[in-house]
């Protein structure tokens, strides 16, 4: 006898559903092997480690000699097959995160070739190429900049980047693996090998540096296996499983890293400072429960796309796709029925559900943008979020779902809503 439903859904949504549910199930089955594989890597890392209850303690002041936050180092050096990483709760975003490794590397003089079209829109101002005059970007301090357009399909365009990576000799390449705010399809480990060996055959000095943000844990393999020298992401996305309260982490050649350690402190200090403030438990808990909240994220995703394209809508990538990170593109054709999806998603989110999102200003866009996410850690992408600016072609962007059961839940709520517009 089944119980009766919790929440109700009209007959087309409940329907769909269902359609949808049976379509996913292959994916889910290569999702879910993806998901042992990587939390059993998780596991050996903390046996590997030693690590222990004492870790948690935290410290204060300078911070010197604090075990578990030089221990939870090493934790993402081997979980990413890194030679090394420092994973603080002083990064202050992703953006941030992405900005210490650029000013830890790059030198006057020195130029970043981006193969992946234009960067989004937060990390423009820090490179230089938008509204960031006299605000100390890398073009202020004397570093170049220049990049490879996209195809007009929106994949990368190998034979560009070929030709300018061959000609330019950067001192460094600079790959973006998701989306941002456009339409194209965000990068798999294969793309990503694919411009790592043109680079390491034509300009084998350049370094190779990857935003990994919304990437991690989602395939079999890390990129740094594939020849990227450097990556970072936010904590607040999938290396924090939901349960870090704030942080970053960069990860890759020992050398880079080490570079980066000078400019998140100072030069000469490096990692030895910086106090933990009581935040390891949190942090370790996130960094193990990690791989599962990565991949439920996935099935999110999946589902999403694939009751959508029953619904009618465009969605990018396909719900049958193979997947380089958690997000997921709604193309809905209004402004409406953007608010409508997002007004879904937070009514089915565990905090602040009663909340109707209404689009606003947002700092780093050029125009108003909707944002719905209902999570225990404020901006929180891995948990369950939808947002999108209200311009043309009016597409949302899913983020998201540590559990699937709930967060299809806010998934068909947002549909719902959608059908009513």
């Amino acid at each position: 006898m089944m119980n009766k439903p919790i929440f109700e859904f009209d007959e087309t949504i409940a329907n769909a559903s269902k359609e949808a549910l049976l379509l996913c199930r292959e994916q889910f089955e290569e999702l879910e092997q993806i998901k042992e594989y990587q939390q059993q890597k998780m596991l050996k890392a903390f046996q590997k480690y030693n690590v222990s209850e004492a870790m948690f303690a935290g410290s204060t002041g300078y911070g010197y000699d604090d075990r578990g936050r030089d221990t939870l180092d090493k934790i993402y050096a081997y979980v990413f097959d890194a030679e090394d990483a420092i994973a603080r709760h002083n990064f202050v975003s992703g953006t941030h995160t992405l900005t210490v490794a650029l000013f830890g590397v790059l030198r006057p003089g020195d130029e970043m070739l981006c193969v992946t079209g234009t960067p989004y829109d937060t990390l423009q101002p820090v490179i230089g190429i938008a509204k960031s005059a006299n605000m100390g970007s890398l073009m202020d301090f004397g570093v170049q900049y220049s990049e490879v357009a996209l195809k007009a399909d929106g994949s990368v365009d190998f034979d560009a980047v070929e030709k300018a990576v061959s000609e330019k000799q950067p001192k460094m390449v600079y790959i973006q693996r998701s989306k941002g705010y456009s339409l194209r399809p965000s990068l798999r480990n294969d793309e990503i090998k694919m411009i790592c060996d043109i680079v390491k055959r034509v300009s084998p000095d350049s370094i190779i540096m990857l935003d990994n943000c919304y990437g991690e844990f989602v395939e079999w393999e890390s990129p740094l296996t594939l020849g990227v020298d450097l990556m970072a992401g936010s904590m607040i996305k999938n290396p924090g499983g939901g349960i870090a309260p704030t942080g970053g982490y960069i990860a890759g050649r020992a050398d880079l890293v080490e570079l980066c350690s000078y400019r998140l402190t100072t030069p000469g200090t490096g990692r030895e400072l910086g106090c933990t403030l009581g935040v390891l438990r949190e942090m370790y808990m996130g960094a193990y429960n990690a791989p599962i909240a990565a991949i439920e994220a996935v099935k999110t995703a999946v589902f999403a796309s694939a009751l959508f394209e029953i619904l009618g809508f465009d969605v990018e990538p396909k719900y049958n796709a193979k997947r380089g990170d958690i997000i997921d593109v709604i193309t809905l054709g209004s402004p409406e029925k953007m608010c409508a999806f997002c007004k879904g998603i937070q009514a089915g989110s565990p905090i602040d559900s009663f909340v109707s999102p209404t689009p606003a200003p947002m700092p780093g866009y050029d125009s108003d943008v909707i944002m719905a996410a209902g999570a225990f850690t404020l901006g929180s992408s891995i948990e369950i979020s939808a947002d999108g600016p209200l311009r043309e072609p009016f597409a949302v962007y899913l983020q998201g779902g540590l559990t699937f059961h709930t967060a299809k839940v806010s998934v068909m709520l947002a549909a719902q809503e959608v059908k009513k517009i």
